[in-house]
């Protein structure tokens, strides 16, 4: 083999070393760079189940607060309707108190008509 072609092989083996070692720190890269998005994605996981956590607690208070204000209300207008309930029957009441004494005013006149002819 010539001197000359031996320096020939000896530079492509070089090249063919030189890109493998380029090859092999690309791999390195690359695995660096998985793991580090295997790792941001573990921490996305971990930020979507906290996110999740917090929904579900205010989804919670939410819940509460609107049935709590549902319950006030509630009351108040059971309140009110008792209320107009009580309310019903003394109007009532007053109309037949009303009614008896338009009764005994129209009697007693009554009689004052008769006693005056």
């Amino acid at each position: 083999m010539s001197e000359e072609r031996f320096d020939r092989l000896e530079n492509q083996l070089t090249q063919v070393i030189q890109g493998m070692t380029t090859m092999q720190q690309n791999m390195t890269t690359m695995q660096q760079n998985m793991t580090t998005m295997q790792q941001n994605m573990t921490t996305m996981q971990q930020n979507m189940t906290a996110m999740q956590t917090r929904i579900d607690s205010v989804e919670g208070t939410l819940m509460l607060a609107m049935r709590s204000g549902f319950d006030s209300l509630q009351t108040v207008i059971n309140d009110l309707n008792v209320d107009l309930n009580v309310m019903e029957v003394h109007t009532e009441r007053n109309a037949r108190k009303n009614r008896r004494i338009n009764q005994r005013v129209t009697a007693i006149e009554a009689r004052l008509d008769d006693i005056d002819n």
